[in-house]
């Protein structure tokens, strides 16, 4: 009897101001970082002219290892996405595990800033990289100051512009094809190094692809979550075919492919744009999409770590709201946990590395928990307007699973013993954590899974 008071239903919040514009803006905002920016230049030197094949293979399946999202999506509302889903499906100390793990991804943000940085201080040598990417983080704390409805309003026009900078590159670079012979896949050379080189690609490619998954953690702040957020889904995945592909497109065609194996678009685009658009696009492509990856992931961290402080995991002082409904303790902690290795030289790379396996390991608690949604919530599945017969709804997880397991390999495959060491010792930890956190009588766990 203790164990089952330790879960608690709670009732669904009306429904908040996020519309389907929002959504996608957060969405799109949320997935285009700087990844296409300084992805596309390296993978040309590994599989030459099929670089634009590869990134459409793997946009499409980074978005197959998203459908369960967008089934989740339709058929429940979420308060905080991921955490939401497995803390109210699974073992609920399983959700212990996940409170811990909000910690180190906070990190993130302190790359965010770096990047853009580099960006800035590229465009304004005067002004050192270091300065720039922690002022960034102080004004978006600003914004995000004033709540979810604020922070969209920004996002959307940011996004639109984020959309305008990568079009103009596209759409001027179009004009501009002098090498068509990329879309010869028949050709000996169309992959450089062969599959293997082709398939490195694809996987490579497919991290710059998935971040949109993050969108069910606003299923609180939305108008109809059960309408818009599928859509939404279906919007961005759609948006970065156009996005992705054309940019790879118009970076291996317009000028010698040697010229810019191994470097970043700006380097094409300084090749085909004259000084204004030139400096137009590196304000509305790569800048911009940082400032939409950072504008975004201040609002996502703060989401799951509000729940789990209200859930007993972590300190229920850290949730303390100003009156636009802003933990302000998380917010100010993500922001310290991002400028901190900015100003101390903490290698960002390295954490990241150790975490790596942990992060990719999660993947697979949510695919647990994917499999019992017709079994968990059957009338809500029912309901669902995108439902299907259960065997349907299987394969296609089966499906997904298959493409995250081809994630995790190649996640894998060249982290050192000493970075697989590290990370399964955090993951025995973090879930040491769950299980010994959860005799506390602090935790109970407040559903944030609403079936209306």
């Amino acid at each position: 009897m203790a164990e089952m008071q330790k879960v608690v239903n709670t009732p669904a919040p009306p429904a908040g101001k996020l519309g389907k514009a929002e959504l996608y803006a957060l969405g799109l905002g949320q997935v285009i970082g700087v990844g296409v920016i300084t992805l596309v230049g390296p993978m040309v030197a590994i599989t030459g002219k099929s670089t634009w094949l590869a990134y459409l293979i793997a946009v499409i399946l980074g978005f197959v290892s998203l459908l369960p999202y967008v089934f989740l999506t339709n058929t429940l509302r979420f308060g905080s996405g991921i955490y939401s889903y497995c803390a109210s499906t699974l073992d609920y100390r399983v959700s212990g595990m996940l409170a811990i793990t909000f910690i180190p991804t906070t990190m993130g943000m302190a790359s965010l800033g770096t990047s853009f940085g580099m960006y800035f201080n590229s465009l304004f040598p005067a002004v050192p990289a270091k300065v720039a990417g922690v002022a960034i983080l102080l004004i978006f704390f600003l914004i995000n100051l004033g709540g979810v409805n604020v922070m969209a309003k920004v996002q959307k026009y940011g996004t639109w512009l984020l959309i305008g900078g990568l079009m103009l590159f596209i759409v001027a670079g179009l004009f501009q094809i002098k090498y068509p012979a990329i879309f010869d896949v028949m050709a000996d050379d169309f992959m450089a190094s062969g599959s293997k080189g082709f398939t490195s690609a694809i996987a490579t490619f497919m991290y710059s692809t998935v971040g949109y998954s993050l969108l069910m953690a606003y299923g609180g702040q939305a108008k109809n979550a059960k309408r818009d957020m599928p859509w939404a889904y279906l919007a961005v995945f759609v948006s970065l075919l156009v996005l992705y592909v054309g940019v790879a497109i118009v970076a291996t065609s317009t000028i010698p492919l040697e010229e810019f194996a191994g470097q970043s678009l700006v380097v094409v685009a300084r090749a085909i744009l004259p000084t204004p658009l030139f400096i137009a696009f590196i304000i509305c492509g790569p800048i911009m999409a940082l400032l939409t990856t950072i504008n975004a992931s201040m609002v996502y961290y703060q989401l799951p770590f509000a729940q789990s402080c209200e859930d007993g995991w972590l300190p229920k002082s850290w949730n303390i709201q100003n009156k636009n409904g802003v933990c302000l303790p998380i917010l100010i902690f993500c922001v310290v946990m991002g400028i901190i290795p900015q100003i101390s030289g903490i290698s960002i790379v390295a954490i990241t590395n150790n975490l790596q396996l942990m992060t990719s390991c999660l993947a697979f608690v949510y695919f647990l928990a994917f499999y019992l949604l017709p079994t968990k919530y059957p009338g809500a599945w029912k309901k669902a307007t995108m439902h299907v017969p259960n065997g349907v709804y299987y394969a296609v997880v089966t499906l997904s699973l298959a493409v995250q397991l081809h994630i995790f390999y190649n996640a894998c495959r060249n982290l050192t013993a000493k970075t697989v060491i590290i990370s399964l010792i955090a993951m025995v930890v973090c879930m040491a954590y769950g299980f010994i956190r959860a005799k506390s009588p602090s935790v109970q766990i407040k559903t944030s899974t609403w079936e209306e």
